[in-house]
């Protein structure tokens, strides 16, 4: 009985390990570069182990990095997030105001997507990295739609 339990620690531990130093090397960096530390989120790590067996949505892997008092400009931001994501991160959507930045890279590997968001909103930034599995993200949001059509069905136009 304990084996299996044992078994299956060693696999979530491996697999968060993998994917970890990644995730981990760009908030390390991202910190150095600003001066800022990370914000310990309590009891996160559920949330992740939650994800990583779950796959709510499709989703298999979940990292943040919250970062307070941080007051980056938007250019300022944008570049450092360039920067850090390096050339393994394709930029998929740039978007920026004043003083709001928001930054969201790809990565396809087989089988899977990983998504790197970037955002700077006044004194706050933060980073997320999503590992999603598209075809089941696909069938969420289909299922969503359809189940959301149900409740409010079209207007009849005349």
């Amino acid at each position: 009985m304990h084996r299996p339990v044992a078994a299956l620690l060693i696999l979530l531990s491996a697999t968060f390990c993998a994917s970890a130093s990644e995730f981990d090397w760009m908030v390390r960096e991202f910190s150095r570069q600003t001066g800022c530390r990370q914000t310990h989120i309590p009891f996160f790590g559920l949330a992740r182990l939650a994800v990583a067996i779950g796959h709510p949505a499709g989703a298999t892997g979940l990292r943040l990095a919250l970062f307070e008092n941080t007051s980056l400009p938007a250019e300022r931001f944008s570049t450092l997030m360039d920067a850090t994501a390096g050339t393994a991160w394709k930029p998929m959507v740039r978007v920026r105001s004043k003083h709001e930045s928001t930054n969201v890279y790809v990565q396809e590997l087989p089988n899977k997507l990983r998504l790197l968001i970037g955002t700077a909103d006044g004194n706050e930034t933060t980073l997320v990295e999503l590992q999603i599995r598209p075809e089941k993200m696909i069938d969420f949001v289909d299922h969503y739609r359809h189940q959301n059509r149900s409740k409010h069905p079209a207007p009849v136009e005349f």
